[in-house]
Parts: C-alpha cells; sequence; structure tokens
C-alpha cells in the first residue's frame, strides 16, 4: 500500500478530534507534519503524535514535501491554503465547507485542474451509520414513494467562538448546515430546485445565525425541511423524519434504530370515491383501519462509511472519492443561495439586542 506523506494544517476541534486520529490509525497514511499559529497546540501535537510542528503552511511545505494536505482550518483560509499545497505539487482533503462562497469555491477548482492535482471535501454525514442504515431500508421500498425529508439539530448554546462571527465565515449554516443538506440532498438523490431559507442570531453572542429554517424541492418533487437551532430549549424530535406515500421512518436515537412504520397498498379494500358535496352519512373521512406494519432497524448493525479508507484509494488514483466534486460544488450552490433568499443579513432578536 501507498504510504501517503501528509499534513493536517489546524489543530483545532475537527483537526485534533477528528482528522488526526483517524489518519495515525491508518496505514495508508503517514503524519509528516502539523501547522497552527498557536504554538502551544504544536507543541501538544508533536509530543503525541511525535510528527514536525510549523507556524506556516509555506514552511511546512517546502521542509516535509507532503504529497496531501489536509485543511481543518477555518473555512476562509482554505482558497489561499489550497492554492499553495497545489503549487507545491499536493492534494488537498478540505474540511467542509469548501469555501466561504461558491466563486470561492470555482477557484479552489480551478486551481486544482490547473496544477493537475486531486481534491475532495470531508463531508462525513453521508456516511454515518445512520444514513447508511436509512439508505438500506428504503431501498426495501417498505414506505412507497418518498415525498418529504425533515432533519432537525438543536441545543440551546451561546456560542462565543470563531464560528459566531460571520466575518469569519461562522454560523450554522455553513457549520451544521453543510452536513445536513448533504445528507439530504444525497438521500433525495437530486438536485435542489426551489429554496427557501431564513436565518436568525438569537442565542449567540456573535452576529452569524444560530438558527436556520431551510426548505428545498428538489428536482425530483421531495421536499427537505431542515432545521438548525441554537436557541432551542427543548430538543426538536425526531432528528430525523422520512415520510413516504405509505408509510414513514424515524431515528429513535435512545435506541440507536429506525422505527418503520408502513402498510401494504395491496391489502386495502376498495374505496368509493365520492363525488357529490353531500359526505355520506356526514362523515368526513373514510373511517379505515389501516393495516400498520412495523419494525425496527438497528443501525449498529450497518458499517459507517470509511473515509480516510474510501480517499487513500482517491488519492492514489485506484478509487473514487467518497463524494464527487461536483456534489460538493452543488452543496455550495445551495449554501450561497440559501443565504441569497435569506436577504444576505442575518435577522437578530426585536430589540436588536446581542445576547
Amino acid at each position: 500500500m501507498k504510504h501517503l506523506r501528509t499534513v493536517v494544517v489546524g489543530l483545532g476541534r475537527i483537526g485534533w478530534q477528528f482528522h488526526l486520529p483517524q489518519i495515525d490509525s491508518h496505514e495508508g497514511y503517514l503524519l509528516s507534519g502539523v501547522v497552527d499559529p498557536l504554538s502551544d497546540r504544536l507543541a501538544e501535537a508533536a509530543d503525541k503524535f511525535g510528527v514536525a510542528a510549523f507556524p506556516d503552511l509555506p514552511s511546512c511545505l517546502r521542509q516535509v514535501l507532503p504529497d496531501l494536505v489536509v485543511l481543518a482550518s477555518p473555512t476562509p483560509l482554505h482558497a489561499e491554503q489550497a492554492e499553495m499545497a497545489f503549487a507545491a505539487g499536493c492534494d488537498v482533503f478540505t474540511d467542509k465547507p469548501m469555501a466561504p462562497d461558491l466563486a470561492t469555491a470555482d477557484r479552489m477548482i480551478a486551481a486544482a485542474q490547473h496544477h493537475g492535482r486531486r481534491l475532495t471535501v470531508y463531508q462525513p454525514e453521508r456516511g454515518s451509520r445512520e444514513v447508511v442504515c436509512l439508505q438500506s431500508i428504503l431501498a426495501q421500498g417498505l414506505i412507497g414513494d418518498v415525498y418529504m425529508i425533515k432533519h432537525t439539530r438543536t441545543q440551546y448554546t451561546r456560542r462565543e467562538d470563531w464560528q459566531a462571527w460571520r466575518r469569519h465565515g461562522g454560523g450554522m449554516l455553513n457549520n451544521y448546515g453543510a452536513h445536513l443538506l448533504d445528507a439530504c440532498l444525497h438521500v433525495a438523490g437530486g438536485k435542489a430546485e426551489k429554496i427557501t431559507c431564513h436565518l436568525r442570531a438569537i442565542a449567540t453572542l456573535g452576529d452569524a445565525d444560530d438558527v436556520v429554517k431551510v426548505v428545498i424541492e428538489t428536482q425530483n418533487g421531495i421536499l427537505l425541511d431542515i432545521d438548525i437551532n441554537m436557541a432551542s430549549a427543548q430538543p426538536m424530535l425526531p432528528r430525523w423524519h422520512i415520510l413516504g406515500s405509505h408509510g414513514s421512518l424515524q431515528l429513535d436515537d435512545e435506541a440507536h434504530a429506525w422505527r418503520a412504520r408502513w402498510f401494504d397498498p395491496a391489502e386495502l379494500p376498495p374505496l368509493t370515491v365520492q363525488q357529490g358535496l353531500a359526505a355520506t352519512a356526514r362523515r368526513y373521512g373514510s373511517g379505515e383501519k389501516f393495516p400498520w406494519q412495523e419494525a425496527t432497524f438497528p443501525v449498529s448493525e450497518v458499517q459507517e462509511v470509511d473515509y480516510y479508507g474510501r480517499s487513500h484509494g482517491y488519492f492514489t488514483g485506484t478509487g473514487e472519492a467518497v463524494v464527487a466534486l461536483a456534489e460538493s460544488r452543488e452543496l455550495m450552490r445551495v449554501l450561497d443561495a440559501c443565504r441569497t433568499d435569506a436577504g444576505g443579513s442575518v435577522a437578530r432578536t426585536e430589540d436588536g439586542s446581542t445576547r
């Protein structure tokens, strides 16, 4: 197996808790350097992983000569850092969202093509156990044709870090929204056609959105209803709700399982359609009893996508990317469209205060 000399840029939460452990544990990657402007984080990484540490990317590229650069840095830095990496002969694996906007994403894609390098985006939600399990259930056709997908992420938190500020590319549309939108579009299997978005800043200490409402109609007619609310004192459950023409699926987080309820249309008795204006026996609705069936599908019985394993094949030219670059670009288009529909601004509380 080819060993990819890999550098991680950014030792914040996503870099430290997700990218570094996966790279360090996978035999196809050789962790060769880390980059961060904070000296204490560099020292911690050097001590834990025994890796060369650098305060900036140019010096790292000169000394390490990596094959792959993983960008776990703040979103506004991705384009410039990716262009440095491409020019140095490196491929790039960037965290989501790939850029602050579609124009910058296109700049990154053009740079990759110009230098003949590979570029892909880390969008792990679609490869999670719950989504893999969901797709296997939908493939059975139990609930009929899917017409709506509802996905939520809620809690109450006063965000005070860099992602609380619009100037840093913060906000929940970029943060959680990139995950939820990609997963929903992936499950729906169609591009976004009609997009409506509302953004609010409620509990955050900054000016970026912490309440997001997105409704999308896809080209194949599925409605996506997405709620991200960091100012909700109680959870909005279930996190996932999939509605079909003769059944539905809900994710039970406590049981770590999908719960299905459906009926077989072939088991329904004939029903006479009334054409007149007077309802029979003054009754509205047929009153029929549906032959409901129920089943539980444990999420633990499926395997999540080995993102770094699959990506190794892509970067060595022996496989495809987990997420095609065209799909990552489509996600950027949708994020841009959401901001445009929201009017390019984030509404605050009625008195305009910062909480």
